[in-house]
């Protein structure tokens, strides 16, 4: 009777302990707690989207940063980007380093990045809203702007 207490005692252990890795992912110091595409951008507006998908490949270069997720207009670009936990230091000098970057490659386009997390939630919200409802280019300017001005305001 003993040995069947045991055995069912090691067998819950067993399967209380398997799911350590899946939750291991969803914390906060887990690799990354949203799932991307691969480029960071919308697919199913990829005309548009060219200097978003161009941006991010730049940005994602990076050694200090985890992640990026990016979304373009004709002459507006937002770029919100996640910096790895070490190089959270140096933020101020890493943001100013991606703004210069993406103004000298995109010198025609309204530059705006971020490194707040809430922001890149926005961002990545906003291009599922592009890829699902294809919005207009009105439309994405209007949320572009709303982003922006949600990332200069000071809480």
């Amino acid at each position: 009777m003993k040995r069947w207490i045991g055995i069912i005692l090691i067998g819950c252990l067993m399967v209380g302990c398997a799911r350590e890795p899946g939750v291991k992912k969803q914390s906060l110091q887990g690799k990354n707690m949203i799932q991307l595409s691969t480029d960071g951008t919308a697919k199913t507006a990829e005309i548009r989207q060219s200097v978003a998908e161009q941006a991010v490949a730049q940005i994602k270069q990076r050694d200090d940063i985890r992640d990026a997720v990016a979304v373009s207009t004709d002459k507006k670009l937002l770029l919100a980007y996640q910096v790895k936990q070490m190089a959270r230091f140096r933020m101020k000098q890493i943001a100013k380093d991606i703004q210069q970057q993406l103004e000298r490659l995109f010198p025609d386009h309204e530059v705006t990045t971020s490194g707040d997390l809430k922001l890149f939630w926005k961002t990545d919200e906003l291009r599922g809203k592009i890829e699902k409802d294809r919005l207009s280019e009105r439309q994405m300017n209007r949320e572009i702007d709303e982003l922006k001005r949600l990332s200069e305001e000071r809480t």
